[in-house]
């Protein structure tokens, strides 16, 4: 750490409450290293790397074996822990910039000594990939990420705009279309009203004409048997003349 360019290393320093494996110091950064040999317990290691940040620990560092708790901490995996002459490899935890500029895991072996180098100069720093996990990279990395970030939130909110445009475009449509199928519906109903009163109306003339038919026949009933009775006291006059006739000739005749 002192040759990477840090003020003060310690091991198994008190810090606060802690004690972490390695404290170092550069400036205003305190930072600790947490090593386990041994698949940490995420709860524990989450409590224990709060309780550093808390206390005042601007970044923690924890070493351990590949796993999927590599992306779930602030952690470094290396391939063995009995490396010849302290040469560690990374294997895991480390970023680096992929296609359309976000992070993605290094797929190849990193030095930890030249890790180390970079994270003490303040070249690397850990961050968050998504919600959920995060890894190291490099400042340029996670500036690209975060410019990558921004142009997609950008994006985004641009499409939330025409959506919500679309939206209250679609929603005034649908309160124009309420309206005009309330306009029909009135309509629709006036037309249903006076329909009904044609269809009243059409039957109170229809039971007129039917009265009217019933008086008609009844008149020409009426006619008929007048004209029969008329014919009947013509026929009966035409007789009571032809007697009288008779009888003036009759009397002629006896004179």
């Amino acid at each position: 750490m002192l040759a990477a360019g840090a003020e003060d290393a310690q091991v198994d320093a008190a810090f606060a409450t802690f004690t972490p494996d390695v404290l170092w110091r550069k400036a205003d950064r305190v930072c600790a290293i947490q090593v386990s040999s041994a698949p940490p317990e995420l709860a524990r290691a989450r409590h224990l790397t709060a309780g550093l940040r808390t206390s005042g620990c601007s970044e923690v560092l924890w070493i351990c074996p590949q796993g999927l708790w590599t992306s779930q901490l602030p952690a470094l995996a290396v391939d063995d822990f009995a490396a010849a002459d302290c040469e560690y490899e990374l294997v895991g935890g480390l970023l680096t910039t992929g296609p359309g500029g976000r992070v993605i895991p290094a797929e190849s072996s990193y030095e930890l000594r030249q890790f180390i180098t970079e994270w003490v100069a303040g070249e690397s720093a850990y961050g968050f990939r998504d919600e959920y996990t995060g890894g190291w990279a490099t400042v340029t990395d996670w500036e690209r990420h975060t410019r990558t970030q921004a142009a997609v939130i950008a994006r985004q909110r641009q499409e939330l705009m025409n959506q919500r445009t679309a939206l209250a475009l679609a929603r005034k449509a649908t309160r124009d279309k309420a309206k005009q199928l309330l306009k029909l519906t009135h309509r629709l109903e006036r037309a249903e009203v006076e329909s009904e009163q044609q269809a009243d109306d059409l039957a109170q003339l229809r039971r007129r004409i039917a009265d009217h038919d019933r008086l008609d026949a009844t008149l020409r009933l009426t006619v008929a048997g007048q004209k029969a009775a008329l014919l009947h006291w013509q026929l009966i006059s035409w007789f009571a003349l032809m007697v009288i006739v008779t009888c003036l000739v009759a009397g002629f005749v006896l004179r």
